[in-house]
This record gives structure tokens, sequence and C-alpha cells, in this order.
């Protein structure tokens, strides 16, 4: 704008130099110095008077014709400034235009985002008050199972606190395990899920397990509450036992070393030269005694422990000691820490095929003699 206007004054200057140059140069100073023009052919003589008139006429053309230019250059100037003017004016208001819708689309991202935020946040709450209310519920539950360590019990028929003892336990995964006791007494068993016995008819009292023990076989849903009870079947007055629990893995996840609380599950055949036995390691994260127990399909196994250095921990006659449930496998072995050790199971029968677990577990008591 500055340009211009600047343009359209030094365009006035200039004329009114150029306009006052060509007056001057032919005005007369005085009459007596106009040169008076020599005759020539056919023009004819004219006064100095009529010079003048024509000069002026000339002038007066010219300072119109100059002033019409610069009403023209004006005149676009000012088109052009504005034509300029609109066009900033349009850009200012698309400009404002986009910055609104911008900032309208910034203020819609950030109510999703606080919305999101609050009703994350009102979830976590919802999910840290489930928690507490689970853990205090909890804490005010029975004595809790646990993978890592049996319990044990004295149990005394006629003594209300001691006829029978109650556990709670709640599994990490979801999947099979198996609940079982151990001892000379006859036991009975319960497993209770939402107030209801999960265990069928009759087999409370099934000695499934080894002698009069009991043993039940159970698929549990990560995370839900399951009470467990044991007592003395009628015939008895008093006893000792052992409650222990235990999670089965995945079948074939072979490659793993054993974990205490966890039972691996395999396939054992004797037509098949690949699957005669199953060979795991076991390295115990503290010093003591540990259980390692196998578990089949009623087949009769029978099992190898092989220190470190390579001999074998278990006794002449042993490796098929048939000590655990029917003819299967239970040896009671001191482990030193960081220490790997060798487990080998294989079917006794050369006839026979099934599935077969074998876990590690503990428990103060000795599963066998039942002795601290």
């Amino acid at each position: 704008m500055k340009t211009k206007l600047m343009t359209v004054v030094v365009l006035m200057i200039l004329f009114n130099n150029m306009v006052q140059a060509e007056w001057n140069s032919f005005r007369p100073r005085e009459e007596a110095e106009t040169p008076v023009p020599k005759p020539a052919g056919e023009i004819p003589n004219l006064t100095a008077e009529e010079v003048e008139k024509a000069k002026n006429e000339e002038d007066r053309k010219r300072f119109e014709e100059a002033a019409k230019r610069l009403e023209e250059e004006t005149k676009r100037i000012a088109e052009e400034e504005a034509q300029r003017q609109a066009e900033e004016e349009k850009e200012r208001k698309a400009a404002e235009a986009a910055e609104a819708a911008e900032a309208a689309e910034a203020a819609k991202l950030l109510e999703a985002e606080m919305k999101l935020i609050a009703e994350e946040e009102a979830q976590r709450q919802a999910e840290e008050e489930e928690k507490r209310k689970a853990a205090e519920a909890r804490a005010n539950d029975y004595p809790e199972l646990s993978l890592t360590m049996a319990k044990v019990l004295y149990l005394l028929r006629d003594d209300p606190e001691n006829s029978h003892r109650t556990f709670s336990f709640y599994p990490e995964v979801s999947g099979w395990h198996i609940f079982q006791t151990y001892g000379p007494s006859d036991t009975v068993m319960e497993i209770y899920h939402n107030e209801q016995s999960i265990v069928n008819t009759g087999k409370s009292d099934g000695d499934d397990g080894h002698d009069n023990n009991e043993l039940q076989h159970k698929y549990l849903e990560a995370g839900e509450r399951y009470v467990i009870q044991v007592y003395l079947q009628s015939r008895s007055w008093s006893g000792k036992a052992i409650l222990n629990v235990r999670a089965e893995e995945p079948f074939r996840e072979y490659e793993s070393h054993l974990t205490v609380g966890l039972a691996k599950k395999f396939w054992l055949s004797t037509d098949d030269y690949d699957q005669t036995h199953f060979t795991t390691t076991f390295t115990p994260e503290t010093t003591g005694r540990y259980n390692i127990e196998t578990y089949s399909a009623d087949e009769d196994t029978v099992m190898e422990i092989y220190h470190p250095d390579g001999y074998s921990m278990v006794a002449s006659g042993e490796s098929d000691g048939d000590r655990g449930v029917d003819n299967e496998e239970l040896q009671v072995k001191t482990f030193e820490v960081g220490k790997t050790y060798t487990i080998q199971v294989y079917m006794e029968d050369f006839d026979n095929d099934g599935y077969a677990w074998v876990h590690v577990w503990r428990s103060t008591w000795d599963p066998i003699t039942l002795a601290n």
C-alpha cells in the first residue's frame, strides 16, 4: 500500500515538474526577447500572441492527458488495493475459521480423552475396590491351601474344633487340580464351590488315594473360591493326615523344569521307543526335604532319581516301591539348593501304555511316616 501511494506522489511530482518545465520553456520572459520565426516557404507568419496561445493549448491538452492517466493509475491502484484487502480479509476469515475448527476439534479430542481417563480411573478404582474386598474376604476366610507347602492335620472326633479342618483355595490359573490326603487314617474329603459340593456322589470317602486316603481330580477356574474340608471316617476316633494340592501343567510341556506344586503330564508306551520313559529335571530354590511322586491312569510306574554327580538316589529295589497311589511311586529325598536333579519315569509292565504325571511337593511331615 505504501509503495503504491509513493508511486502516485512521484507521478504527480514528475507531472508538475514536466508541465512547469514545458510551460516555462514556451513562456516569453519579455516580449522583445521572443524570437520571431523567419518565413519559410508557405508557413504563415504568427504573432507572439498566437504562438503563446498555441503553446497554452498544447500545455492544456498535455495536462488533461496527464491528469487522465493519473486518474486511471490512481483508480487502478485503488482497485488493486481493494482487491488485496478483500483477499487478505478472506484469508483472515479462512484462517480464523480453520483456527476455530482446529480449536473445536482439539476441544472435542480433549473432552474424549478426559472422558476416557475418567472411565479408566473409575474402572481402576472399581477393580481396586473389588480386590480390596476380595483381600478382606480372604483375610477373614479359612486358612488357605498353597501349591508350595502341604497342610498337616490333627483330627479328633470328640473335639468340635478338631473333628474336621476346613481350608480355602484360590487357583491362580484355570486347569486340572488334584487334592490328596496322606497318612494311615481313613479320611473323608469334601470340596465346595459357591456353597455346593463338587465331589461326585459317594466319592467323599472314595478311598481313591493310597490305602484309605482321598484323591479328588477337579477342573478349577482361576480366581474362584473353593472350600476343602477334611474329617475322619466314622470308624476313626483320632488320626493325623497331610492335605496337599497340585496343579497340572498343560500336556507336552516337556522342556521346562519341574516346579514345586506343578505336575507334568506325559504319555508312556512300551511299544514306542521314544515314549518308553520320561525324563525331567528339578532345581530346588532352598535346601530341604522334597516329595517326588508319580500318578498314572491305572498303570504301574517306576521312578529313578539321579544326583547331579550321576548316581541314583533311589535305594536298591525301591524304584518300584509302590508307595504311592496303587502301583505309583513316592520318594522322599533331601535336595540341595542350586543343584539340578534328574527324574526319570517309565512303565513297569512291558505291555502297558497310558498317561502319567510326576510332581514335586513339600510338607513339614514325611508323607510316608508322618513324622516331622
